[in-house]
């Protein structure tokens, strides 16, 4: 069989052209079996619904679009299946092609492999003394630092935690694991002696030590830990489930072809063909279910609950915990509310434009309790289909507006965009936020650009500024930004240096040359331990009041001191 539109060879028996997916197959004579080519539902029914309130009211507009949202960028089709199904795959690969130029890095790969270094660190560079009345200047160089370095097949963790003054370290604490040792260590509090405890024995060695024998059936493996965690949600299988909930929810989409239709997309004329796509409420219902079962993944409850139990801690314990965490059900409320949602709205009724063999458009309007509803995405209409983005909500004729635009597919080698984020009611702007964005992933230097301000009728009420480094590969990130610039109300605030890094772990020494296990310390040892950690805790002090003294002026130290 010749393919009808694009004159492509294929078998008799296929009804989809491998090429262009459309349609070959005879017309079907079992009264809408082909999904579009059916009649379109008549939407929710009405009569004695429960009412749900206006924020709730923006909710089900969301809800609405987001199931067939999910479809329409997700890929998740085993075949073509006609023109909207081509437009929804060549849809996703547009956005999966920019975001793979722009190379970020896979962190859940890194969690995945047990391989993974990430580093933090924050510093003061400058506060405004009109804010204060008097000169701040001597603090610059304040910061705190944190890292961790975590090699799982290796079972070796460490965790530093330190706070810095210019090039000198105020006071610092490293934690080391070793499989089953753990070492505590701090330069300023414990000299240069780490202590440590066997995990797999701490109950048992504290109930020696302490007496209270409540404890000694507690015993852990923080790498094991880490396995539960890591191994509970497993992001491929989730992945998976989610595409195959996508469609299901695909398969049970009906619709028909509208025809030509010219839309204002993100400010272009836009010659479009007109879809209008019915999402059975059943089928909604059905794709909560599934979702929260994608998400019983990530049920923190349950995880806890194998936590605490392979940690051998008292049931009595462990139940008290379990609880007080009953209270904070996050994902079974969430998909209780949704079935809610779904119930409100009934069948959902979309108009999907498709433009240039990309979806152009996802239009959804509707009255639910009282209120006016519309809802529509806009994908294109710039020079590179990825590069500019709208949505528009709208309730009884308030508005909220998301206009994004730029060089999301670096055509120019160079990422840029510009998000304006706004709040209107009536004719007024309530609020607005806006983004301002440059990644250069080739520069090796003066690459990353970012302003985020936050007005109100008007009014700036926050502006964050940076610019900065930005070292990419693809399992690792540098971002290195030597200027925050914070202001408020159209005042700068304070200056801050920022730094952050993740990536693979590369191994590392966890040993100790100078190491005490507490199990075999005695009581007089125990006893100057403590002795010793006071002294040390009450010298770090005075060089600390001392240090300040010296940097600090007296008018600075004096009202740091007294809050005068």
């Amino acid at each position: 069989m010749i393919c009808r539109n694009c004159g492509t060879e294929m078998r008799d028996d296929v009804k989809f052209c491998p090429n262009c997916g459309v349609l070959n197959a005879p017309p079907s004579d079992s009264g809408g079996a082909n999904p579009w080519e059916a009649p379109v539902g008549g939407g929710p029914q009405g009569g004695g619904k429960k009412k749900i309130g206006l924020i709730a009211g923006i909710a089900v507009a969301a809800v609405a679009v987001v199931a067939l949202l999910v479809v329409v960028v997700s890929g998740a089709f085993s075949s073509p299946r006609g023109s909207l199904e081509k437009a929804a795959a060549k849809t996703a690969a547009a956005y999966r092609a920019a975001e793979e130029k722009l190379g970020m890095p896979d962190i859940d790969k890194l969690q995945q492999d047990k391989s993974i270094s990430q580093s933090f660190s924050l510093e003061l560079k400058g506060i405004n003394e009109q804010l204060v009345g008097y000169d701040m200047s001597d603090l610059n160089g304040l910061g705190l630092r944190m890292s961790t370095n975590y090699d799982g097949a290796a079972r070796k963790l460490d965790a530093q935690l330190s706070a810095f003054w210019d090039s000198e370290e105020l006071a610092g604490f490293q934690m080391l694991f070793d499989d089953a040792d753990m070492y505590l260590g701090s330069p300023q509090f414990l000299g240069n002696t780490f202590f440590g405890m066997n995990t797999e024995t701490i109950g048992a060695d504290l109930a020696e030590l302490t007496g209270d024998d409540s404890v000694k059936d507690v015993s852990f493996n923080v790498f094991d830990l880490m396995d539960i965690l890591v191994d509970k949600v497993d992001s491929e299988e989730m992945e998976k489930s989610l595409r195959e909930a996508n469609g299901a929810l695909w398969k049970a989409v009906e619709g028909k072809k509208e025809g030509a239709r010219t839309l204002d997309i993100n400010g272009a004329s836009t010659k479009t063909t007109s879809y209008q796509v019915t999402v059975p409420e059943e089928a909604m219902d059905q794709y909560v279910d599934d979702l929260e079962t994608v998400m019983s993944a990530l049920n923190y409850y349950d995880l806890y609950k194998e936590v605490y139990q392979s940690m051998g801690m008292p049931q009595d314990q462990i139940d008290e915990i379990m609880s007080a965490l009953e209270e904070f059900d996050v994902y079974g409320e969430l998909a209780d509310g949704l079935r809610d949602i779904v119930s409100e709205l009934g069948d959902v009724e979309l108009e999907v434009c498709v433009s240039g063999g990309y979806v152009s458009a996802v239009l959804f309007e509707d009255r639910v309790n009282g209120s006016d509803l519309r809802l529509a995405l806009y994908l294109g209409g710039g020079q590179e289909y990825v590069d500019d983005i709208g949505l528009e909500l709208e309730v009884d004729g308030d508005t909220i507006e998301v206009a994004s635009s730029g060089d999301h597919g670096l055509k120019s080698g160079v990422f840029t965009d510009e998000t304006t984020v706004r709040i209107r009611e009536g004719g007024s702007t309530l609020a607005r936020v806006s983004s301002e964005m440059s990644i250069d992933p080739k520069a090796g230097s003066d690459n990353f650009q970012w302003k985020l301000g936050v007005d109100s009728s008007g009014l700036s009420i926050l502006v964050l500024e940076t610019e900065g480094d930005l070292a990419v590969t693809k399992d690792s990130m540098d971002l290195r930004l030597d200027q925050v610039s914070v202001r408020a109300v159209g005042m700068e605030v304070c200056t801050l240096g920022f730094d952050y890094y993740v990536g693979p772990c590369g191994g590392m020494d966890v040993s100790a040359d100078d190491v005490r296990m507490l199990a075999g310390m005695s009581e007089m040892d125990l006893l100057e331990l403590a002795y010793t950690l006071q002294s040390n805790a009450e010298t770090w002090a005075y060089d600390m009041e001392e240090l300040f003294g010296s940097r600090l002026s007296d008018e600075l130290l004096w009202n740091l001191m007294y809050g005068y």
